[in-house]
């Protein structure tokens, strides 16, 4: 079986149940968590990350849609994934091929990224050392 026809759960080895609350952000991570990696959306991609779920496995799916369209809006507002990604802590990147594939892209599209209005500059400068 191809990790892509995988969910989450089943990766992790960790299944969740039902959510105990009822809010967008979390039964939207509990669905997400079941789907096979290959069906979620950029949407729920973007809110894992930004709940800091499953980050070995879904942070190579970003860095592949962001290195095809950095400034992507996938709900909120152009540039939501890149933002996502540039708002974790060093400390986040288990992965240190993964950083600096993220921090090359920052790299590479820098001048892009500093002329977007909704682009946490401040924040993107700690992958630019």
């Amino acid at each position: 079986m191809k990790i892509n026809e995988l969910s989450l759960e089943q990766l992790e080895n960790d299944f969740w149940g039902e959510p105990a609350l009822d809010s967008y952000v979390v039964t939207v991570c509990h669905k997400a968590r079941k789907k096979p990696l290959g069906e979620l959306s950029h949407e729920e991609i973007r809110l894992l990350i930004g709940q800091k779920i499953g980050f070995k496995y879904l942070l190579p799916m970003a860095l592949d849609i962001l290195e095809k369209e950095p400034l992507i809006e996938v709900t909120f507002y152009e540039g939501d994934l890149m933002n996502e990604l540039i708002r974790l802590d060093i400390s986040d990147w288990q992965d240190s091929e993964q950083l600096q594939r993220f921090k090359n892209l920052i790299k590479a599209c820098c001048e892009m990224l500093r002329n977007s209005e909704d682009i946490k500059h401040e924040e993107m400068d700690k992958y630019l050392l």
